[in-house]
């Protein structure tokens, strides 16, 4: 996971490679690269120096548990307090039960990040909506025609509070009519049909469907009396 945001620049780029090339932005998306590996790499060597010093110091005093055991135990062989037979029997008891618990002590580690990601991911699922998609409740209407009004719409993504999308935005669409938003990369066209579908809520104003407010019609409803053709569509086998 150290390396995520270094995945997602050559992800990008090598998905964007043609718009790369034509701005002969190579040079600065390998140092973009370099940059978002610089961190994950520190934190690497690191973890490896603490690793290997761990490592090193187990099997240091491993080894050395078993001189130690073999001189007792050859101590007592030769007093005539034990028989061989007796030494390796204990020896391989021991053994058995040290390789357990330094297994066990060696998945604190990953105990800890499946922890963090269980926590995150029941976060998640135990996140509630503002707007639940599978709630019956709201209204719906026989007789739709598809009017459309936003009227002192300001909004600004929860992912990006510091970006102003619309401020008092006021837009009126009567039925049976073709209209085209045309705009800027990122001047807020999707941004309309996300607010019309109640995918997210408006920070201030009013959205109307036929001069009703669309929080009060039935999301389900509201959402399958439009067809829509995204600017990348998917197409679903069967």
């Amino acid at each position: 996971m150290m390396y995520v945001e270094a995945s997602q620049v050559a992800n990008d780029a090598v998905g964007s490679i043609r718009t790369v090339a034509s701005f002969c932005a190579e040079e600065k998306v390998m140092n973009l690269y370099r940059s978002k590996c610089e961190g994950p790499r520190k934190v690497g060597i690191k973890q490896g120096l603490i690793t290997g010093t761990g490592y090193g110091t187990s099997f240091g005093l491993l080894f050395l548990a078993y001189a130690t055991f073999f001189y007792a135990g050859a101590q007592l062989v030769e007093a005539g307090k034990a028989t061989s037979s007796d030494v390796f029997q204990v020896f391989f008891a021991l053994t058995m039960a040290a390789t357990g618990v330094s297994q066990t002590s060696s998945m604190g580690s990953d105990t800890g990040k499946a922890k963090n990601a269980v926590s995150s991911i029941f976060a998640i699922i135990d996140q509630q909506s503002k707007i639940d998609a599978s709630d019956e409740s709201g209204i719906t209407l026989d007789n739709f025609k598809g009017g459309i009004e936003f009227r002192h719409v300001s909004f600004k993504y929860p992912c990006r509070p510091d970006v102003q999308i619309f401020h008092d935005l006021s837009l009126t669409i009567h039925s049976n009519k073709t209209v085209a938003l045309v705009g800027e990369s990122g001047s807020g066209k999707s941004t309309v049909i996300s607010l019309l579908q109640r995918f997210y809520e408006p920070d201030s104003g009013h959205i109307k469907l036929d001069g009703i407010e669309i929080q009060k019609f039935q999301v389900k409803w509201l959402r399958q009396q439009m067809g829509l053709v995204s600017q990348e569509p998917v197409l679903k086998l069967g």
